[in-house]
C-alpha cells in the first residue's frame, strides 16, 4: 500500500509540472537592436544613405529563452549568467540574417546550450512608420535541460508610428516548441528493488499581442566627433494565450492507466487570451567609429493572480559589445 501511495504521489507531482513555470502566453515587442545599430551608423555616416554591414557581437546577461521576447524570458526560473556570441549581416534594403549561441555553465564547465538563426526584414528610409518582421529558430542541444529554451520557432512582426514624440506601436507574435522533463522513483515491491520513471513531453503553442509606447533619443558627438548615443525607454502591455499538450512515457503503465482514468494526469493545459503583464524596457547603445556598447534592462510585472511562492516582478539584463565592418 505504501508503495502504491508513493507512486501515486510521484505521478500526481509529475502531472502538475508544466509550462506554467514560464507563462509563455506573453511576449514583448521591442525595437530590434540591428535596427538601432543601423540608425546610429546612418547618423554617423555623412552621406546619410543606408549601407550594408557585417557585425560581430559578444553579450553577457541572464536572458535565456528568446532573442527578442523579453516578456517570455522574464518567466524563466534560472538566473545563471549566459554568454551570447553572435554574428550578422544587414543589407541596405533592410534584409538581415543573424546567428548566435548561448554558452553557460550547467555544472560541468561552460558549454553551448543552444544555437539560433534569425532572418528578418526592417523597413528602411521611412520617417513616418516603422515595420519589421522576423523569424528565429533555436537549435536546442538538450530538451531536458532547464537551461534550454522551450521555444524552437519564434515568429514576430511589429509596427509603430514615428511622427509623434511618444511613438505608439503594436506587435504580434507566435511561438511553438517542445521541451521535456523526467522524474524517477526507487522503491521495493515484494522484496525486489524497482525504479519507476516518467518522461514527459510538452508541446507548446503561444500567441502574443503587444502594445508599446516609447521614444528614442539620439545624440551624436557625445564624447568624440565620430560617436553617437541612442537611448530608448519603452512601456509595454503584454497580452496573449497559450496551449500546452502533455504526453508521458513511463514503465509504470498499470498505475498510469488508473490515474489517467481518474483524471489525475493532465493532457492539455490552456490559458485563455488575457492581459499578462506590463513592462519597461530601457535600451541604450553607444557607438564610436565601428565599435559599440549596448546595455539593456527589462523590468516586468505579472498581472494575473499568483500563488504565494511566485514573484510578480522579474528583471532581465544584457550587456553587449560589438564591432561592425
Amino acid at each position: 500500500m505504501r508503495t502504491f501511495i508513493s507512486c501515486c504521489i510521484f505521478f500526481v507531482f509529475l502531472s502538475g509540472s508544466s509550462i506554467a513555470q514560464t507563462k509563455p502566453g506573453s511576449s514583448l515587442s521591442e525595437k530590434d537592436s540591428i535596427e538601432i545599430l543601423n540608425q546610429l551608423m546612418n547618423m554617423l555616416d555623412s552621406s546619410g544613405s543606408p549601407a550594408s554591414s557585417l557585425f560581430v557581437n559578444v553579450g553577457i546577461g541572464n536572458r535565456l529563452y528568446s532573442v527578442k521576447n523579453n516578456a517570455l524570458n522574464a518567466y524563466q526560473n534560472s538566473s545563471k549568467l549566459i554568454y551570447s556570441p553572435s554574428i550578422g549581416y544587414t543589407h541596405k534594403s533592410g534584409l538581415s540574417l543573424a546567428a548566435g549561441a548561448n554558452l553557460l555553465n550547467e555544472g560541468s564547465g561552460v558549454a553551448v546550450s543552444q544555437y539560433s538563426i534569425s532572418p528578418s526584414f526592417g523597413l528602411v528610409g521611412n520617417e513616418d512608420i516603422d515595420f519589421g518582421i522576423s523569424y528565429t529558430h533555436y537549435f536546442v542541444k538538450n530538451q531536458f535541460s532547464p537551461y534550454s529554451s522551450p521555444i524552437q520557432n519564434d515568429f514576430y512582426t511589429s509596427f509603430s508610428y514615428l511622427k509623434n514624440w511618444l511613438q505608439p506601436g503594436v506587435a504580434v507574435g507566435f511561438s511553438n516548441g517542445v521541451y521535456k522533463d523526467a522524474r524517477h522513483k526507487d522503491t521495493v515491491i515484494g522484496g525486489t528493488k524497482r525504479r519507476f520513471y516518467d518522461s514527459v513531453t510538452y508541446k507548446l503553442n503561444a500567441f502574443s499581442l503587444m502594445f508599446t509606447l516609447g521614444h528614442q533619443f539620439l545624440w551624436y558627438e557625445v564624447l568624440d566627433q565620430a560617436d553617437g548615443l541612442s537611448l530608448t525607454p519603452t512601456l509595454m502591455l503584454n497580452a496573449g494565450s497559450g496551449k500546452t499538450a502533455i504526453s508521458h512515457n513511463t514503465n509504470a503503465v498499470a498505475l498510469f492507466r488508473i490515474l489517467n482514468r481518474r483524471g489525475k494526469i493532465d493532457k492539455l493545459q490552456e490559458s485563455n487570451f488575457a492581459v499578462q503583464s506590463i513592462g519597461l524596457n530601457v535600451d541604450m547603445r553607444y557607438m564610436i567609429g565601428k565599435f559599440y556598447l549596448q546595455p539593456q534592462l527589462y523590468i516586468d510585472y505579472y498581472l494575473p493572480s499568483l500563488d504565494s511562492d511566485s514573484k510578480r516582478f522579474s528583471q532581465l539584463f544584457t550587456f553587449n559589445i560589438g564591432y561592425t565592418f
